[in-house]
């Protein structure tokens, strides 16, 4: 559910190459009323909690350590990336919601899509142009945040159809993770370009 809507998330940001079009998509979702928040909590931010609860339970158990004891399946190195992938995000994610959700005095402002979030991206601290490097060093936390969240999903949920038993030979284990190898990057290359579309906005202003 949480991949599903990293994927939904990133094709409409995608859409900000196209203002106009990011626009449109943006008053087609914030239509639907009374029933976005509900899809909100129900599908994004109870799956989440939950998600995070049981991954600090599971830091809180292995710590950073390389090469614990047990773990279900994948390498030493997939799963020590896993943790501290999982800490990026959990840092990213509560940054990325403080800075543009509506919910807490975020920034995005559904009528101006395109420019509150560049603005929110670009230039976090406010009167500074978006090429100051304060305001370099946040959006390229973003491209941080991408990289975590891509690999985060890629190698969970290749080791997570093991652990459920949806591959259960070597052959099925090996073309899932064949199949994720490539639409990692296949996603972190469309979220690059989104952060791409998004500094186009705000990197014109840099001498203002």
């Amino acid at each position: 559910m949480l991949g599903g809507f990293l994927v939904l998330h990133v094709a409409v940001n995608l859409l900000g190459l196209w203002p106009a079009r990011f626009q449109a998509a943006v008053n087609r979702i914030h239509g639907l009323g009374a029933a976005l928040p509900v899809l909100e909590i129900g599908l994004i931010f109870i799956p989440l909690t939950i998600h995070v609860a049981l991954g600090l339970r599971t830091l809180g158990r292995e710590k950073l350590k390389f090469g614990v004891e047990k773990h279900h399946h994948g390498s030493d190195l997939r799963q020590w990336l896993q943790r501290v992938s999982a800490l990026i995000l959990l840092v990213f994610i509560g940054f990325h919601i403080g800075t543009l959700h509506r919910w807490f005095g975020g920034r995005f402002d559904p009528r101006n899509a395109f420019n509150s979030a560049s603005q929110a991206i670009w230039q976090f601290w406010h009167g500074l142009p978006a090429g100051h490097p304060g305001n370099l060093l946040f959006a390229e936390f973003y491209l941080l945040g991408m990289v975590a969240a891509v690999y985060h999903l890629a190698n969970g949920i290749a080791t997570g159809a093991e652990v459920l038993g949806f591959t259960t030979t070597p052959a099925a284990q090996q073309r899932l993770w064949r199949i994720c190898l490539v639409a990692a990057p296949a996603l972190l290359l469309a979220g690059v370009a989104v952060w791409h579309a998004f500094a186009n906005g705000s990197l014109s202003d840099i001498g203002n």
